[in-house]
């Protein structure tokens, strides 16, 4: 499996609502409180998208990744 984040930048902050823009174009509109921590324009994020029942099988891909970019230094 390839690294779960789809990785972006938070483009506008409106209201309650964040932009977020991925490395690859795309546009994602995102409720502010489902980010962790304070969202700021320009900030970098990453977002990551798991199949409803396969939360568990995510939160170990992205743990697995994590810890590969860690011992990458």
């Amino acid at each position: 499996m390839t690294h779960p984040m789809l990785k972006g930048k938070i483009i506008s902050l409106s209201g309650d609502s964040a932009i977020v823009q991925t490395e690859d174009g795309q546009s994602l509109n995102i409720k502010t409180g489902s980010l962790e921590g304070r969202a700021n324009e320009g900030q970098d994020v990453a977002v990551i998208v798991v199949a409803l029942g396969g939360e568990d099988a995510g939160r170990q891909e992205l743990a697995r990744h994590l810890l590969n970019e860690l011992l990458k230094g």
